[in-house]
């Protein structure tokens, strides 16, 4: 599909199966992602035979998940806690509040969501910044020079 974005949407899932092979071994149902931006959907169907992604309607979905692009790529940042966003962290706490107003809508399998969620999880340590350089003290000019015009 012209425009598609279910590529990225299937590294992201291949990704999280490396890394998790048996949670998401154990992930089924349809889930149909919907993009505010001007992305087609994308389909997800988690089978006991494998993963499939594509862009399209999932059919009758079990999970719907609505969200702009960045939203989604925040939601698979954001640490979590019980399969949700945790409110422990400033990610977590910004998923929860776009949740809150409507920017992020999960609709359906709560419980997929969570496993779909735990799988498509992307570990994003925690910004750690250097000191910056302390300045040396000043030090006492040698000598002046003064010019008057």
């Amino acid at each position: 599909m012209r425009g598609g974005i279910a590529p990225s949407i299937y590294a992201l899932v291949e990704r999280g199966v490396l890394k998790r092979p048996e949670q998401a071994a154990a992930v089924r149902g349809r889930v149909q992602l919907r993009f505010r931006d001007a992305f087609p959907p994308v389909a997800m169907v988690f089978a006991e035979d494998g993963i499939e992604v594509f862009d399209g309607d999932a059919g009758r979905a079990n999970l719907t998940l609505t969200a702009g692009l960045a939203d989604l790529v925040l939601l698979t940042t954001a640490p979590l806690r019980m399969g949700m966003p945790s409110p422990a962290s400033a990610r977590g706490r910004a998923v929860l509040q776009r949740m809150a107003t409507g920017q992020i809508k999960l609709s359906g399998d709560l419980g997929l969501a969570r496993a779909m969620l735990a799988v498509m999880a992307i570990d994003v340590p925690d910004a750690r910044f250097a000191k910056p350089p302390q300045a040396a003290p000043a030090a006492e000019p040698e000598g002046w020079i003064d010019v008057l015009t």
